[in-house]
């Protein structure tokens, strides 16, 4: 055989072995489908909140699989690569699915939109913004809000923040608030003189008390010396320290600092008494008489002390000469009067030139009366001094001061026990004495004018 025909029945023979090595071949194997990711969203791209496990569907027969068993993400990640691959004799097919996991929720922070209305306090609404920060998954959405109250020393402003897994955070904003003006009182610094009116100036102070952020400032005490009105209001105002500031409250007074008019004063003699005429303006509220001597002494002993327009005295002795004092008083204790003489069996009775000023004979508003027997400790009683800005009360037992006080006022209600001195007293069975001095000016001037009261009372229980 030729060598020509050799090389053509070789390569006839090559031929016929690839066609039969063709015809027994089979195909690569197809890629793996997505995985499902458990627990859900079985979607392994969604964002998964706690640990998340792959699992790839097994393959096909003649089909081998490599690292696709069952592969749990178990740290927050952004994007975690995790692969299958299928092969065969004819090749390999690789999926490969990106998984995210986030179980961190954000950091949230709080801040007002504005500043404390005053001292650290808020007394208005104020907005709250809440803003957050994730480091995997990032901020998805926050709140935000306004607070206007309650009022509280320590309010809570709550928000949040949600992350892009769904993961929430929450924070509080701490804040003092009070929008709650204070409540104010007006008080005056005395009691009045006589049946609710005021007859000489009178300090009214301001109050105020405030239950949350507490009271900052309140006006200035006001010294009301007129005008005379049935009415008189003095108000003022207390801010409290976040800066609320009250309505007006006022104290209404009733202030009368003119004395009644007293005239016509006389005295008409009998044979058996002395008859006391006068006329008073219609505000007079009530006429003392006091004669000089008295009923049983030198001593003045008040005679008559009503409404009237006249008075008999019919207890007095022919050429004894009696000296009268006639004051008229209204319903604030303003006192005019008129002195006269009179004497039983003279011709006529001789007058004074009227005074009107304040109670020229007052101490028939002295209480107790002299030598009172009392079963309970009682309320001093005195005249009112014009010029007087206050008054020095002493109670003496037998020679010894107990007590020493100063009150503003024209009564002084004695107590059971009390201390003075550094040492403690009771008001016990017994004889005292009591002085009251007026006093002229600031108490630390030590100013006091002339004695007004002299009395004794007897505690009998």
């Amino acid at each position: 055989m030729s060598t020509r025909r050799l090389s053509g029945a070789l390569l006839l023979a090559v031929l016929a072995a690839l066609l039969l090595a063709r015809a027994g071949a089979t195909a690569p194997p197809p890629a793996p489908p997505d995985p499902t990711c458990s627990p859900g969203p079985s979607d392994c791209g969604a964002w998964h909140t706690s640990n998340v496990t792959v699992s790839w569907a097994a393959p096909p027969a003649g089909v081998t699989a490599s690292g696709c068993g069952g592969t749990t993400v178990s740290s927050d990640t952004k994007g975690q690569s995790v692969s299958c691959t299928w092969s065969n004799a004819d090749g390999s097919r690789t999926t490969t699915a990106i998984v995210r996991r986030d179980t961190s929720p954000p950091r949230v922070s709080a801040t007002a939109d504005r500043g404390p209305d005053a001292n650290g306090w808020y007394s208005r609404a104020v907005g709250i913004q809440f803003t957050g920060d994730d480091a995997t998954s990032g901020v998805a959405s926050c709140t935000s809000g306004t607070y206007s109250g309650p009022d509280s020393a320590a309010a809570r402003a709550s928000g949040s923040c949600t992350d892009w897994a769904g993961n929430t955070g929450s924070t509080t904003f701490e804040l003092r608030y009070d929008a709650t003006a204070p409540s104010v009182e007006a008080k005056a610094d005395r009691p009045p003189n006589a049946k609710g009116w005021y007859n000489r100036s009178v300090t009214v102070a301001f109050l105020g008390s405030d239950a949350v952020s507490g009271v900052d400032v309140c006006d200035a005490p006001v010294l009301y010396k007129g005008p005379d009105a049935a009415k008189a209001t003095v108000s003022g105002t207390c801010s409290d320290k976040a800066s609320n500031k009250s309505a007006p409250t006022g104290l209404d007074l009733k202030y009368d600092t003119a004395p009644p008019k007293l005239g016509k004063v006389r005295a008409v003699i009998d044979t058996k008494a002395i008859v006391l005429r006068w006329t008073a303006s219609p505000d007079t509220y009530s006429v003392a008489v006091v004669r000089r001597p008295g009923l049983r002494s030198q001593k003045p002993s008040t005679l008559f002390n009503r409404r009237g327009r006249a008075f008999a005295d019919r207890r007095v002795k022919s050429g004894v000469k009696y000296r009268y004092t006639v004051t008229a008083y209204d319903e604030a204790g303003n006192g005019a009067a008129k002195a006269l003489a009179a004497q039983l069996g003279a011709g006529r009775a001789s007058a004074a030139k009227a005074v009107a000023t304040r109670p020229a004979a007052t101490r028939a508003l002295t209480r107790p009366a002299r030598d009172a027997r009392v079963s309970a400790p009682p309320t001093l009683v005195w005249p009112t001094v014009r010029e007087a800005t206050y008054y020095n009360v002493q109670l003496y037992r037998g020679s010894t001061k107990i007590l020493s006080v100063w009150p503003r006022t024209t009564r002084f209600q004695l107590q059971p026990s009390w201390r003075f001195g550094g040492r403690g007293y009771r008001l016990a069975p017994g004889r005292y004495r009591w002085y009251v001095w007026p006093g002229l000016g600031p108490l630390s001037a030590n100013k006091y004018g002339k004695r007004i009261v002299s009395r004794d009372f007897v505690l009998t229980r």
